[in-house]
């Protein structure tokens, strides 16, 4: 699953999750469930006029997510 960020020309951001292209409204248990069964989300997509800072926040943000589902998955599995 990928996370979809979105800003508009209004700047609002707009969050949907992607499987394989399939874009949907972000369901947090939908990640939950990825997160489970695959033990990690893939690279988020980023579209519109975001700041670097933003950009960085964000894929910062996916990556403790990725980091702290590996920890718990492996203390799990010990």
């Amino acid at each position: 699953m990928k996370i979809v960020f979105r800003k508009n020309d209004q700047e609002e951001i707009t969050v949907l999750q992607s499987f394989d292209g399939d874009e949907r409204k972000f369901i947090y248990t939908d990640m939950i469930k990825v997160l489970i069964e695959h033990g990690e989300l893939e690279a988020p997509l980023v579209e519109g006029d975001f700041t670097e800072e933003e950009i960085r926040s964000i894929n910062n943000m996916v990556s403790e997510i990725n980091k702290v589902t590996k920890e718990t998955l492996k203390a799990n599995a010990g």
